[in-house]
Parts: C-alpha cells; sequence; structure tokens
C-alpha cells in the first residue's frame, strides 16, 4: 500500500501522534479511576459525579475552544518558527480562559441544586452532586492553565511533556481518591478534593518542565500581552466559531442528560459509565485527529499547501483503520469491563448493549474528529465547522434524544444509538468539505 510505504509521514504521525494518544488514554484513565472507585460506592454516586461533572464538560470545551482555536495560529506560526507571536497567542488564549473559569466556578458555586435539578429528579442524586461540586469547583482555575499549556506544546511539536505531566496526575489522583474515598470515608467530597489535588499538581510540574527544559513557549509574563488591536481581530475572527462551536456542541450534548434523566437512575448510571470507557477507546482516533491538525497548521504555515492535502487523505486512511480496531476491542472486552463496577443487574445490562452501540458508533465519531478539528480547523474553515457540529446536535441529535426517552420510553441503548444518527449525517458532509479542499489555507503573514 502506498499509504505504509510513506515512511516520512509515518514518522512524523506516529512522533506527534503516540504521545497524544498516550497522554489522552491517561487523561481518560483519570477520569475512568474516579469512577471505577466511586462505582464502588454504588449507581447514585455514579451517577451523582457523572451528572455535576456536566457543568464541567461544557466549561472544558468552551476552554477546548479556545485553545484549538489559538493551537491553529501556533501551529502555522511554529511554521515558520514566530515564536514571538506564538507568546502573544497563548496570552489571549490563557487570559479569555480565565474569564470562563470565574463565570463557570461562580456558577456552580451560586446554584448548584438547580444545576442538579436540571439532570435529575432523583433528590438523593441531587444531594450527592451538589456536596461533589462545592469542592472540585476549584480546579475550574487550574484546568485554563493547563489546556492552554497542553495545546500549545502539542502545536509546537513537544508532545511528550503534556503526556509526562498528566501520568504525573493520574498517579497523584488514584492516591488521594484512595485515601480520601475510602481510608477516610469522604465519599463523593474525597473524590472531588482528590481531583483538586491532582489538577494543582500537574499545573506545578507543568509549569516548571517549560521553564526549566527552555521550551520555545516560554517566555516572561509581559511577553504573553504583547498582542495588538490587529493581531487580536485575525485572532477572534477564526477562534470566535471555533468557542461556539465547542460551547453549542457542549451545551447539546449536556441536554442529551436532560432527558436521559426520563429513563431513570439507573439508566443515567449506565450512561456516565458507558460515556467514561468511550472516552478511553476513541483516544486513538482523536489523538490521530489531533496530530494530523498539527502536521496540516505547520504545513499551511510553511506554504506547503500540496503537502497539507496529501496529508490529510492519509490521516482520514489512519483514523478509520484505528476507530474500527478499537471498536472490536471494546466489543470483546465489555464482560470483563464491567466486572469493575458494583451496579445493579439492570445498570450492568444497559451498560453492556451500550458499550456494542458505542464500539460500531466509535467509527464515524472519530472520523468525524479528524476531519473537523484535525483537517478542516488547521486552515481556518471554522464557520463551516460551526454550522456543521451544531445543526446535527441541535436538529438531530436532541430531538431524538427526547424522543427516544421522554416520549416513546425507549430503552437507553436504543435512544442513545438514535442520537449516534447525528454523527451519521455528520459524516457525509464533513467529508464532501474535506474533499473540496476548500479549507486548506495559510492564515498568517
Amino acid at each position: 500500500m502506498k499509504l505504509i510505504k510513506d515512511k516520512v509521514f509515518f514518522k512524523l504521525a506516529a512522533g506527534l501522534a503516540i504521545p497524544i494518544i498516550l497522554q489522552d488514554i491517561l487523561n481518560s484513565s483519570v477520569n475512568m479511576v474516579d469512577t471505577f472507585m466511586i462505582g464502588k460506592l454504588g449507581e447514585n454516586e455514579v451517577a451523582a459525579v457523572g451528572l455535576a461533572n456536566q457543568l464541567f464538560f461544557i466549561y472544558q470545551l468552551i476552554i477546548f475552544g479556545i485553545t484549538s482555536g489559538s493551537a491553529i495560529f501556533i501551529g502555522q506560526y511554529w511554521g515558520k518558527r514566530d515564536v514571538k507571536s506564538i507568546h502573544k497567542v497563548m496570552g489571549i488564549s490563557i487570559c479569555l480562559s480565565l474569564f470562563f473559569s470565574f463565570i463557570f466556578s461562580a456558577t456552580a458555586f451560586l446554584i448548584p441544586e438547580k444545576i442538579m435539578s436540571l439532570y435529575s429528579k432523583d433528590p438523593n442524586v441531587v444531594k450527592l452532586g451538589c456536596d461533589y461540586l462545592n469542592i472540585v469547583i476549584i480546579s475550574y482555575f487550574f484546568s485554563p492553565l493547563i489546556l492552554s499549556l497542553n495545546s500549545a506544546l502539542r502545536a509546537t511539536e513537544l508532545t511528550k511533556l503534556p503526556m509526562c505531566t498528566t501520568f504525573i496526575s493520574l498517579f497523584t489522583n488514584i492516591i488521594f481518591n484512595y485515601l480520601f474515598i475510602f481510608q477516610l470515608g469522604l465519599g463523593v467530597k474525597g473524590a472531588a478534593a482528590a481531583t483538586v489535588l491532582a489538577r494543582f499538581i500537574e499545573i506545578s510540574f507543568q509549569i516548571f518542565f517549560i521553564y526549566k527544559l527552555k521550551t520555545p513557549i516560554a517566555a516572561k509574563p509581559s511577553m504573553y500581552l504583547k498582542a495588538d488591536k490587529e493581531f487580536l481581530k485575525s485572532f477572534f475572527k477564526v477562534t470566535v466559531p471555533v468557542i461556539l462551536n465547542e460551547f453549542m456542541w457542549a451545551l447539546g450534548t449536556s441536554i442529551y442528560n436532560m432527558a436521559y434523566k426520563y429513563s431513570g437512575t439507573e439508566a443515567q448510571a449506565a450512561i456516565q459509565i458507558a460515556s467514561t470507557i468511550q472516552n478511553l477507546f476513541i483516544v486513538m482516533g482523536t489523538g490521530m485527529g489531533f496530530a494530523c491538525n498539527i502536521m496540516l497548521s505547520n504545513a499551511l504555515g510553511a506554504g506547503d499547501i500540496k503537502k497539507a492535502i496529501s496529508y490529510s487523505r492519509k490521516c482520514i486512511k489512519i483514523s478509520i483503520m484505528l476507530s474500527c480496531f478499537m471498536g472490536l476491542i471494546l466489543l470483546l472486552s465489555s464482560d470483563f469491563i464491567l466486572t469493575f463496577f458494583d451496579v445493579s443487574e439492570t445498570v450492568k445490562n444497559y451498560t453492556y448493549y451500550l458499550f456494542i452501540v458505542t464500539a460500531v458508533g466509535l467509527i464515524v465519531k472519530t472520523y468525524n474528529y479528524t476531519t473537523i478539528v484535525g483537517i478542516l480547523r488547521s486552515g481556518g474553515d471554522t464557520k463551516f465547522c460551526l454550522i456543521l457540529d451544531s445543526a446535527t446536535v441541535w436538529f438531530i441529535g436532541i430531538p431524538f434524544a427526547f424522543l427516544g426517552s421522554a416520549i416513546l420510553s425507549l430503552p437507553i441503548y436504543i435512544t442513545f444509538a438514535l442520537v449516534y444518527m447525528e454523527e451519521v449525517v455528520k459524516f457525509f458532509i464533513s467529508t464532501k468539505r474535506v474533499l473540496s479542499n476548500k479549507w486548506a489555507k495559510t492564515l498568517i503573514n
């Protein structure tokens, strides 16, 4: 195969993708460890923590939108080795991310009961979720810094450093979870405290290594605040659609969980378990998608549009192969994974069928991540991505979620399968856009 013979591409792709994939596995493992340990407490606790994290999910994806938009510019500036402009982009990204951290942490602190009642009708689940939220919001101030620095490191091809600091976070999270949840008997409050401490330690090590190793993104604080009016204008023109894209998609996805509450607490617990496992199995595809974004951004920044287009086709093929492989592994390991959760047989049965839906859906989901985040955004085609993502979630996914759960009272796994129709529609539209090559543009002078 011609794809396999391109050693230059594979060496570059593997060098970028493998550390990103490992980091994403570690990140997903942090969430999975939380779910496993909290799962030992019962299904109410699993549902409560999963639903309480819906606010963080929306917040995190807004930050991801900011850092993804920033990464487009950082990647292209790195293609021409313009370090000063990279620092300007980072400054905007960090300041904007911290602004949203204040908004979301204040919301979680002031109205936790109202937030939880949106997702659950169970008073016990609402109370447990509020207990968790009141502590975990402290970590909301660490996350924007972590994500901003991780994104900048990845875009400048320093993918191993974020992987190392994420490993430190996973290790400390496991220790604190065990200590607080089981040894001290703090339950969901202990899980929240462990998350806060793990994030604090992660950002501390991250900043230390960035400056100790004298990475390209290290600079005096004043250097991050040099952006002028024209620079800000060009930044927001591309980045605002990305932020809106992630916000609308995150809000829509969160509304899915509002719909799922009509299926009951057991169904919600199954959804939280399945979503956590899905995040672990999707990392190879998303890691390849992010590596694709870096390679294409660097090529476009250097003015090599032909190379960017060629690489985009190869990234799609690899993404499909990886997602098929991971879907098969999930199908084969479903029974074994369920042994880690102390939940009712009903929840286990729901989760098993959700795993089957997820295993099949991985193929289109990771493909869409590669085409939208990896390819289209690399050239600044962010308005198209905003329209596509938002339209499919709000006009296909959400109506199907309420139709299956609230109106037809279908089993949760059938409703979940209906929601996946948004990914199928997105598959065809994003493919057409990629093949048009309209996205392949250089954004910097």
